[in-house]
Parts: structure tokens; C-alpha cells; sequence
């Protein structure tokens, strides 16, 4: 009876002491918050949104000349544009996520930046054609993709990729601080830094 009731006794204290490590050890992970996979999904999410547009005007003119015998015969146009530029990531090209949990630190890469739509109004005026040279149907379809190609690396060149780079990187910032973590994001292998999200 002795006999039992020390072995009762060992096996409670025993098993509060598995409570207790259970209890110490669950506590010290909740202080830490959330694991990795809350963190990796809110990015994958925000990544999708992660675009930025511009608004580009400029003015193409554009000239062919065609040769009758020893004549040039040219005709040509000046087009006026305007167009909203979109710029962003193809993210089945590149795009990965991963967590340091240790130091709590999501890693995110993205490919280069590109063009993901180019939303034009072309005016045209100042046409000028002849019997012998005139301007076409193909003509003016062929002159559309120029003057589209025209907005597009306009606004390559006023800094739209360098642009969407910061804001996937600022999205990606708050994602992360918000479950106390801290993002790291690089684009085609260089690191970014983030530009602050616009507040609605």
C-alpha cells in the first residue's frame, strides 16, 4: 500500500512536471507570435498587387518615304498620346518566398520589373499623303504599335520599374511589421529599399 502510494505520488509529480515544461515552452513560443506561414501567405497574396501606374503624354511623328523611279514620296503623321502605363512583376517568372524563422526575416524575390498593359488615346493630325504614296490602313495600325511602344518606354525611362520595385517593396514591408516580422526583398538579384505606401 506504501509501495503504491510512493509510486502515485512520483507519477503525479512526474506528470506535472510534463505540464509544466509543456506549459513554460507553449508560453515561450506565443511570446514569439505567429510561425512562418501566416507571414509567407500575406505576401503571396499582397504580390499581386504590387503595380504601380503612370500617366505619360508625348508626341510621335512618324514618316515613310516610298521611291517612284529617282522621287521620294513621302507621307507622314504626327500623333499626339496619352496613355496610362502599367508597370509590375510577372510573378510566374522568378517570384519566391521564404522565412528565417530564427530571425523572423521573410525573404521575397521578384523578377525584373515590365510593362503589364499600356491603356492608350492616340490623337492623330497633320496627316500628309499623296496619290502615289498614301497612308493606309496598315499604315496606321503599324504606326499604333509604334506609338504604344513609344509610351511604354517613356515611362521606362521616367523611372516606372525602379518605381514598382519600392512599392512591392513597401507593401511587402507593412505585410510583414504587421505579424513583427521583418521583410527583405530583391528584384532580378538587387536588393530594394522600400518607398512608403500611399494611406487610403
Amino acid at each position: 500500500m506504501r509501495r503504491r502510494l510512493i509510486l502515485g505520488l512520483l507519477a503525479a509529480l512526474a506528470a506535472a512536471a510534463v505540464l509544466f515544461a509543456l506549459g513554460f515552452f507553449a508560453g515561450k513560443s506565443a511570446s514569439r507570435g505567429p510561425g512562418s506561414a501566416p507571414v509567407v501567405t500575406a505576401v503571396k497574396k499582397i504580390a499581386r498587387l504590387a503595380t504601380v501606374q503612370m500617366e505619360i503624354s508625348d508626341v510621335l511623328r512618324v514618316e515613310e518615304v516610298k521611291t517612284i523611279l529617282v522621287f521620294d514620296v513621302p507621307k507622314n503623321a504626327t500623333l499626339r498620346l496619352r496613355g496610362r502605363v502599367m508597370g509590375g512583376f510577372d510573378l510566374d517568372k522568378g517570384f519566391d518566398v521564404s522565412a528565417d524563422e530564427s530571425h523572423r526575416i521573410v525573404k521575397v524575390r521578384l523578377p525584373a520589373a515590365q510593362i503589364l498593359s499600356v491603356d492608350d488615346r492616340l490623337e492623330w493630325f497633320d496627316e500628309k499623303s499623296g496619290f502615289l504614296n498614301p497612308i493606309t490602313p496598315d499604315d496606321r495600325t503599324r504606326w499604333t504599335t509604334w506609338a504604344r511602344a513609344a509610351l511604354a518606354k517613356s515611362a521606362k525611362d521616367a523611372g516606372l520599374f525602379d518605381a514598382a520595385a519600392r512599392h512591392a517593396a513597401g507593401l511587402f514591408s507593412d505585410a510583414a511589421a504587421a505579424f513583427g516580422w521583418t521583410a527583405e526583398v530583391t528584384v532580378a538579384g538587387a536588393a530594394v529599399k522600400s518607398a512608403p505606401v500611399p494611406k487610403p
